[in-house]
């Protein structure tokens, strides 16, 4: 089958922006909140009313759970942050060293907090810093009227709050658990899909790949949507922790299906004669389950239909399983080893499977029954690049209030505003430019429009009324922007600029002299904010390591000797794995293959596992035992030492390769009796044998390290 044949053509649309009727709701409902937000603050003559609508648009999310939890963190962050502002400059208005060094501690403290948290508990603890900056710089040029600085910028943003917040959950809402649940469907049917690619032979690996990273997004989607439903009721707080179980699941199917394709590839060209005869139907007839699941819209509505049909599909895996074993001795070892893994990983991706379906079901009885469990612990070494952030972030500081302090620049304020707030942008990012380049560009192009509607459209404008029409018009294309997810950052930033250049205040006096210069100093600081974080990069590039290390060092030896259960070995790999996803551009071969290799030695557990209990068998002939169990205890300490190989990785890689070699030959080559116990266990000793050999020649790259390579 051709590979036309197995991908489904997806229609897209030509033009990049989202133009459905949902995201026009979502356009026009975040600029009506915004005007009304600053209608509510020019009505309260307050000192910045633009920052109400502002804070709109950086609170804009999609659907009322996301827009909720963003606008709890934020009061929380706002209120703290001021507060902590206001005691910093009661303590050291009049010192400026102290003062600034407190400030520039603080930051880093709350970065430092926000890199250790996830979601909106991250951004509650940045933004604590950035407001208590803020409050702090603007109340030191005037200490006694600094309590009025922080209550006018607090109650701004709480009115920009109260309107995006309430214009999401009264305007058409769109709920975080309905699309939740339509999302986790969606998946799985795209996981199905995927799953059957895998056992489609003549799909290009650039294809499977391609697909292979669309369900990686998928999956890092789904992960942030479920943070987001927790606020929308309280009963759905009992089901996130199992939800969590519903994306490893995800992992572990991908990390099943890359094993499955690259065997069935490979066993295309090798041919096998009556292994293929047995093979092919029970592969079709898989195949046809998964995708038949896969075009079905309602199919995660009927789980047990649906646990039943990949039910029935396993026990056909399981019977062309045991025609396969029968034959052992009667057919070429090697072939007949290939077919036998590729059926037991056909196997295991159905399980798998089952067990998404499982986890769904299991969190809806949490819902109803209100069990609740702890959060998994934090990932490896989270907490030195937390400070190495925190640090970056108040250095960065100290350096900008210096050069202000110096030069007793006017615009300085506008300048730290800008730095920090390219910072944002670096926390949990290896490469934030990807998201900070577009908000700069953003910013620019905001700044041009607002500067020409503040010359050409602005003076001809009579009372509120016509100013609020304009900003909708000018708002809704830069609304449509915020709800694609490609240019969310970009759009959210030209929408809430615009709206808060345009803002003047009560009265419309322009000063062009004033707006040019407070815009070149926070655009300069912005791009000068990007240099910074090129020259003091912090990536995730050392908890990837540490990541190889314990699964190189630990997790693959103990499944190797049998002292944990190879699913339990699994779950561990992909546990540390799953943090790390939304922070993997798989478009640099490095980080491709960094996740593949680690898919990979998640697959590998499961066959190690599989090699230990057929060891144990009784039945298990003596030469073939006299092979697995020496093979177990080399291969357990080749791998164990390969963290402290260091440059002599490769020569160590290949010694445990040949390992692999020796045990398959000493296998293939053993006389088996036709339909014996004993034969059926040794090739079952064999596809595992196989598999492990097979990472050896795909994952080379992990294995030695490689990805540690710019």
């Amino acid at each position: 089958m051709s590979a036309a044949g197995v991908v489904r053509p997806r229609p897209l649309s030509s033009f990049p922006i989202d133009l459905s009727w949902r995201n026009f709701v979502f356009a026009l409902r975040t600029a009506l909140a915004g005007v009304t937000a600053l209608a509510i603050a020019y009505y309260l003559e307050m000192q910045d009313p633009q920052w109400s609508i502002l804070t709109v648009y950086l609170l804009a999310q999609p659907t009322a759970g996301a827009a909720i939890a963003k606008s709890a963190y934020r009061v929380i962050g706002t209120i703290g942050g001021a507060s902590l502002g206001l005691v910093i400059l009661g303590l050291w208005s009049q010192a400026p060293i102290p003062f600034v060094g407190s400030v520039a501690l603080l930051v880093g403290l709350c970065f430092y907090l926000g890199a250790r948290l996830t979601n909106y508990t991250a951004y509650a603890f940045m933004l604590a810093g950035y407001t208590a900056m803020l409050i702090a710089l603007e109340g030191a040029a005037n200490p006694t009227g600094a309590w009025s600085i922080a209550a006018d910028r607090t109650g701004e943003i709480i009115i920009g709050i109260v309107c995006g917040t309430a214009a999401s959950v009264l305007i058409l809402p769109r709920y975080a658990g309905v699309v939740l649940r339509e999302s986790l469907a969606q998946l799985f049917g795209q996981l199905c899909h995927f799953g059957a690619t895998a056992l489609h032979p003549n799909v290009p690996m650039a294809t499977f790949s391609a697909l292979r990273r669309t369900m990686v997004d998928g999956v890092t989607k789904f992960d942030a949507l479920r943070s987001y439903a927790v606020f929308e009721a309280p009963e759905l707080r009992a089901d996130d922790v199992l939800l969590r179980r519903v994306t490893r699941e995800f992992l572990r199917v991908l990390a099943v299906a890359r094993g499955l394709f690259v065997r069935i590839e490979d066993f295309q060209v090798e041919g096998a004669g009556p292994v293929l005869d047995r093979l092919r139907p029970a592969a079709q007839t898989t195949t046809a389950t998964l995708e038949r699941i896969a075009a079905d819209p309602n199919a995660f509505a009927d789980p047990r239909r649906v646990r039943a049909e990949l039910l029935a599909a396993r026990a056909g895996l399981g019977a062309a399983t045991a025609e396969l074993e029968a034959m052992a001795g009667r057919v070429p070892f090697d072939p007949l080893a290939n077919g036998l893994l590729i059926l037991r990983r056909a196997g295991d991706l159905l399980h798998g499977l089952s067990m998404v379906m499982v986890s769904e079901q299991a969190s809806l009885r949490a819902r109803s029954s209100g069990v609740r469990r702890p959060p998994p612990p934090p990932p490896p070494g989270a907490h030195r690049e937390a400070a190495l952030i925190g640090l970056r972030a108040a250095l960065g500081i100290v350096l900008v209030c210096g050069l202000w302090a110096a030069t007793e620049w006017t615009q300085g304020l506008s300048a730290a505003t800008g730095f920090a707030l390219i910072l944002f942008f670096a926390v949990n990012q290896d490469r934030p430019g990807k998201s900070a380049v577009p908000v700069l560009l953003a910013s620019i192009s905001a700044v041009l429009v607002a500067y020409a509607a503040m010359v050409f459209v602005l003076p001809r404008l009579e009372g509120y009324e016509a100013l609020a029409v304009f900003l909708i018009i000018a708002l809704v294309p830069s609304g449509l922007m915020a709800g694609t997810p490609q240019y969310a950052w970009a759009g959210i930033f030209l929408a809430g600029f615009i709206g808060d250049e345009i803002g003047t205040g009560n009265v419309f006096r322009p000063n062009e002299l004033a707006f040019l210069n407070s815009n070149l100093a926070l655009i300069g600081s912005m791009a000068a904010g990007l240099v910074y974080l090129a020259l003091f990069p912090v990536t995730s590039q050392a908890n990837r390591d540490r990541i190889w290390t314990a699964v190189m060092g630990r997790l693959l030896p103990e499944a190797a000797r049998g002292v944990r259960h190879e699913r339990k070995v699994l779950g561990d790999i992909v546990d540390m794995l799953a943090p790390l996803l939304p922070r993997l551009s798989l478009d640099l071969q490095r980080e491709e293959d960094f996740l593949r290799g680690t898919l990979g030695a998640a697959s590998m557990s499961l066959e190690l596992g599989r090699l230990n209990r057929v060891r144990r068998n009784a039945d298990l002939p003596p030469a073939a035992l006299a092979i697995i169990t020496p093979f177990l205890t080399r291969f357990a300490a080749a791998i164990e030492h390969l963290p402290r190989a260091g440059r002599d990785i490769a020569r160590k890689v290949d010694a445990a390769e040949a390992i692999v070699h020796e045990a398959r030959s000493g296998l293939a080559a053993l006389p088996l009796q036709p339909g014996s116990a004993s034969a059926a266990l040794t090739l079952r000793a064999g596809a595992s044998l196989r598999f492990i050999a097979d990472r050896f020649d795909i994952d080379r790259a992990f294995l030695t390290r490689s990805f540690d390579e710019e």
